[in-house]
């Protein structure tokens, strides 16, 4: 039977580039009247305050309340530069920079402070924040008038661009959309990068994008300085348009409104957040016929979205994509059982051992000792583990084991004693620097990125290895060209170390709707896309049955004999154990009770007492 050609995909990133450019061209001469040219142009504004807001909120996912108080620097700063308030004539494409720089500086400022507060406590700061500006341009107009009061600044300096004077409404539309363009191309340029990546981690689980090389902190105070950059420039457009600018224009209720966009549109989601602005900046006007019904309408249509649809209306818009047969498919479309699938794998995996345990030691826990108040989690702890060995600790639940991985990877510092890894000592490193420095974790209970695709979830891991920065991004420049494609292919490759279990159709699948067995894979996929020296392994077959328990016995010894990867195991399925380890290692209340080969602490009385509760019988 003959096959129908797939569907060609049409990126929504073109329909949106051909609405910009309707918008620019087609739109402002078609317009009824003035009143309509204004209600174009001040959603072109919105528009860009949507984009800047879901940069922060969205991709990010930082509850910033400051946001409508760098839209007002902004504005001030565009009123400062180009009017008689002060005597400044600055030439609208110099003065449109300094605005947007004004209010990322503020930004810069002011996330310093409060970008260590998570939640409620970054709204309650960044809310106080935006109340204390408003507040000084009600009151800087005594003694010295420094920004008008609640008369606020006005009269400014005609736009000239290039010789061309921006008089009309239909002028302004164009520069305000054209505005737009550029913001939206900024946003998607960022989303698609590693930096969008790294922030879209953030949002998703802060502490696993500190374990796989993000520093946090940094990435979170840079989407805060871009998102203030983004508002800045914002209302630099809007005080030109205006022609001036009041402290009103800048309060609490056009920070909703925003953010109603935003959320409407759906978190994160460009396209998804311009047809909220646009949305809810037409509807309020359609309205207005109703008179004093039209805020009561609006407020019930906003209630019932985000009721009936949390995620926004456009948090996934559908189109057309090209078709992928999955692997679980036959010729015929008809879907194969899984365990046909499991035995059908092709098996390409060479059985000859590569790496074997050298005597050099790579890492080296030195008295380490750890307290949570009058208990000692670990407690004078000595080990080290060799080059290219797998290395097992076990012992019964509350022994420390998983205390003892987060001293490693850097989210607990101990009280005493040292790591040292290949002579450094990183005992006081942050996750994101041990990460870099070569050692990379899984967890007990998961920790992915459960609303990124599979691929996401490893290409997030690239960003300790990758250098492209905002510029590079942006601009789309050599150096992010290349890095993006290495990444794309490293994350490949290394999903296809697991097989047909996490390739073809699955690279786009959310890790959300995986098997768990599958989620566990994805997580040592996601580890291993960090280039570590060292995996740290926490219970890698927990919540597996038989069969895919022997497969991941199997792929952890590939792990060591092709790839020359030294791991470090927690796991309480001692047939697992048994079958990778060099060495094995058991605590118990914190302290090292054995060591030695699987069969010699299988039968040591410590060890035999630690796990029943009762003293070994002693050999007669």
């Amino acid at each position: 039977m003959k096959r129908s050609k797939p569907w060609i995909k049409i990126g929504p990133d073109a329909a949106t580039i051909i609405f910009f450019v309707l918008a620019l061209l087609i739109i402002p001469g078609i317009l009824p009247n003035n009143y309509w040219q204004s209600i174009f142009s001040i959603t072109g504004i919105y528009v860009m305050l949507a984009l800047g807001l879901n940069i922060v909120a969205g991709f990010t996912g930082l509850l910033d309340l400051a946001y409508i108080a760098f839209f007002g620097i902004g504005g001030y700063t565009f009123a400062f530069l180009c009017s008689s308030h002060f005597g400044i004539h600055l030439p609208f494409l110099i003065a449109l920079p300094i605005c947007a720089l004004t209010a990322m500086v503020s930004g810069f400022l002011l996330g310093l402070t409060s970008i260590r507060l998570r939640g409620d406590y970054l709204a309650i700061v960044t809310l106080a924040f935006a109340q204390i500006f408003k507040l000084l341009l009600l009151n800087l107009d005594t003694p010295v008038n420094i920004t008008g009061g609640v008369n606020g600044i006005y009269a400014f300096d005609m736009i000239n661009i290039f010789s061309i004077k921006i008089v009309t409404p239909e002028n302004y539309s164009t520069l305000i959309w054209t505005c737009a363009l550029l913001v939206f191309i900024v946003s998607f340029r960022l989303k698609d990068s590693r930096i969008g990546r790294g922030w879209n981690a953030i949002r998703e689980d802060e502490l696993a994008a500190n374990t796989i090389g993000i520093n946090t902190t940094r990435m979170k105070l840079y989407s805060f300085a871009s998102g203030a950059l983004i508002a800045g420039f914002s209302g630099a457009v809007f005080a030109s348009f205006q022609d001036s600018v009041f402290p009103n224009s800048f309060g609490f209720q056009q920070l909703v409104i925003v953010y109603c966009m935003v959320i409407i549109g759906g978190l994160g989601n460009i396209y998804g957040v311009i047809a909220g602005a646009v949305i809810l900046s037409i509807l309020p006007e359609i309205l207005r016929e109703y008179g004093g019904l039209r805020m009561m309408i609006y407020g019930a249509v906003l209630v019932s979205v985000m009721a009936i649809r949390p995620q926004g209306l456009f948090s996934v818009i559908p189109g057309f994509t090209k078709l992928t047969r999955r692997p679980d498919k036959d010729e015929t479309g008809e879907l194969r059982a899984s365990t046909d699938l499991y035995y059908f794998q092709k098996n390409d995996k060479i059985d000859s051992i590569k790496f074997k345990k050298q005597a050099t030691s790579l890492l080296k826990i030195q008295n380490l000792t750890l307290n949570f108040g009058g208990l000692k989690a670990i407690d004078d702890l000595d080990f080290s583990l060799h080059k290219n060995e797998i290395l097992s600790i076990i012992g019964p639940n509350g022994a420390g084991k998983s205390t003892l991985f987060n001293i490693i990877s850097g989210i607990y510092k101990s009280d005493q004693g040292k790591v040292i890894y290949k002579d450094l000592d990183i005992s006081s490193y942050k996750p994101h620097m041990v990460a870099k420095s070569g050692i990379a974790r899984t967890f007990q209970n998961l920790r992915l990125f459960n609303e990124l695709s599979v691929i996401d979830n490893i290409k997030i891991s690239r960003f300790c290895r990758t250098k492209s920065f905002f510029f590079s991004a942006i601009l789309n420049l050599k150096l992010n060209k290349r890095e993006e494609k290495e990444t794309d292919e490293k994350a490949k490759t290394i999903l296809s170390m697991f097989g047909e279990r996490l390739t073809g159709y699955r690279y786009n699948q959310k890790v959300s709707q995986l098997s768990y067995a599958n989620r566990r894979r994805v997580e040592i996929a996601r580890a291993m896309a960090t280039d570590p020296e060292i995996l740290l392994l926490d219970e890698p077959s927990a919540g597996m049955n038989p069969q895919e328990t022997e497969e991941i016995t199997k792929f952890i010894k590939q792990l060591r004999d092709q790839y020359g990867v030294t791991i470090l195991v927690i796991e309480h399925k001692l047939n697992l154990v048994k079958a990778v380890s060099d060495r094995v290692i058991v605590m118990d209340y914190g302290k090292k009770i054995c060591e030695g080969s699987y069969d010699d602490v299988s039968k040591n009385p410590l060890v035999i007492e630690a796990y029943l509760g009762k003293k070994a019988k002693s050999e007669k």
